[in-house]
């Protein structure tokens, strides 16, 4: 992912604009402290925002690219709405290809991740996980099913549709989080985990495939990471509903903290930093769960044939997500 740490303690003098004194104090990082202390309260500990304000305190002026990192991402974070403080929360940062778990406002996981190219973008929406798939078998949209060229058996036709069953060959790779009413693009593994070494990585059809699929799955499941690679080596798909709500923001914040707390710059590849009100952030209500918890070995055939359903949305792909 993209690492440039710029200083920013004075970049936080744009953070004057949002409060509601108006103060704008520039000159100096005494002054940037003094915006960051008069930010709204409604930017308080509990906000996402508030992450962005610890992180840059620390350091010196920015330019004007860090700035508009700055402005462009408190923006968007408006649109988030979310408590990270409460309960489990995903957030899937599509401008640093990363994703972080929270558990009660405290980072417990995160994963390099690949996110949608520009031409095929990852939304920006606020959803929650229904449920996680485990060895999914892929359903290939209907816009690229001329398009896929496959060996011969690698594909069954269920319903009509081409079903790449689960293996090592599935681009959905062993596990799949699902979205709440996300048109297709949810959280998932990948049959080609070397992509996830390289620096820019808006490589996909819309989906986010995570590096650490596996972990996150069994957080979002409250289960042992070696008790879901079990389930996984049965090869039998299972659909697992979680216990509990977990939330999910797939947003999109070109300055964040890194691992070590200081802020980071991304790269921009939507441009959406000169454009800080371009789009908005679609939200989707949780729903209670449909189905209690399925028992961590329910007795099924090896792959069942499942009602064909997309597993991108029709018309953005042309290959795997």
């Amino acid at each position: 992912m993209p690492q440039t740490r710029r200083s920013f303690a004075g970049g936080l003098a744009v953070l004057a604009t949002l409060s509601a004194a108006g103060q704008a104090a520039r000159a100096s990082t005494s002054s940037a402290e003094a915006a960051a202390e008069a930010a709204p309260a409604a930017e308080g500990p509990a906000s996402l925002a508030s992450l962005i304000r610890r992180a840059a305190l620390a350091n010196p002026l920015p330019g004007s690219a860090e700035k508009a990192a700055v402005e462009g991402t408190l923006a968007r974070l408006q649109g988030l709405a979310f408590d990270h403080t409460r309960g489990r929360f995903i957030l899937a940062n599509i401008a640093a290809a990363e994703v972080i778990a929270f558990q009660d406002g405290a980072e417990v996981l995160r994963s390099r991740a690949i996110v949608g190219a520009p031409r095929t973008p990852t939304p920006r929406l606020t959803s929650a996980v229904p449920s996680v798939r485990l060895n999914p078998p892929w359903y290939v949209p209907a816009s690229i099913a001329a398009t896929i060229d496959a060996a011969p058996g690698s594909f069954r036709m269920v319903n009509g549709t081409p079903v790449q069953p689960p293996g090592p060959r599935n681009p959905l790779g062993p596990v799949r989080i699902g979205l709440e009413a996300s048109d297709g693009v949810y959280l998932h593994g990948t049959s080609d985990p070397r992509l996830f070494a390289r620096e820019r990585r808006a490589l996909s059809h819309g989906c986010v495939r995570v590096e650490r699929a596996i972990d996150l799955a069994a957080w979002v499941l409250d289960m042992p990471p070696d008790q879901v690679r079990v389930l996984i080596a049965t090869g039998r798909t299972r659909e697992l509903v979680p216990a509990g709500e977990v939330r999910v923001a797939l947003a999109y914040l070109t300055a964040w903290p890194g691992e070590d707390g200081r802020l980071v710059l991304h790269s921009d590849p939507y441009g959406l930093d000169r454009l800080p009100n371009k789009g908005v952030t679609r939200r989707v209500a949780p729903r209670p769960p449909q189905a209690e918890p399925v028992p961590a070995a329910p007795p099924e055939p090896a792959w069942r044939e499942e009602p064909a359903q997309p597993d991108t949305p029709a018309g953005t792909a042309s290959t795997p997500p």
